[in-house]
């Protein structure tokens, strides 16, 4: 079992910020699980394209909206 806050990970290098975003990575490949848990915020107007290609990850909108194509199923 795996149990963090996201206290545990803000201000570590599992805390990414860039340009467009930020992201804290609670489960990452350094877990060896196969997918990651990330609390990811976008910032406004930023639009993202990303490909993974070594894990899973799930994806979820609390506030907002966004929209995510599939691009492996089109």
């Amino acid at each position: 079992m795996i149990v963090k806050n996201l206290d545990d990970v803000i201000g570590t290098d599992a805390d990414v910020d860039t340009e467009g975003w930020n992201s804290r990575r609670l489960i990452y490949r350094d877990a060896g699980v196969g997918y990651s848990v990330n609390d990811t915020i976008i910032k406004p107007g930023y639009e993202m394209e990303f490909q993974y290609l070594n894990h899973f990850e799930t994806v979820y909108c609390i506030e907002g909206e966004g929209q995510i194509t599939d691009l492996a199923r089109n």
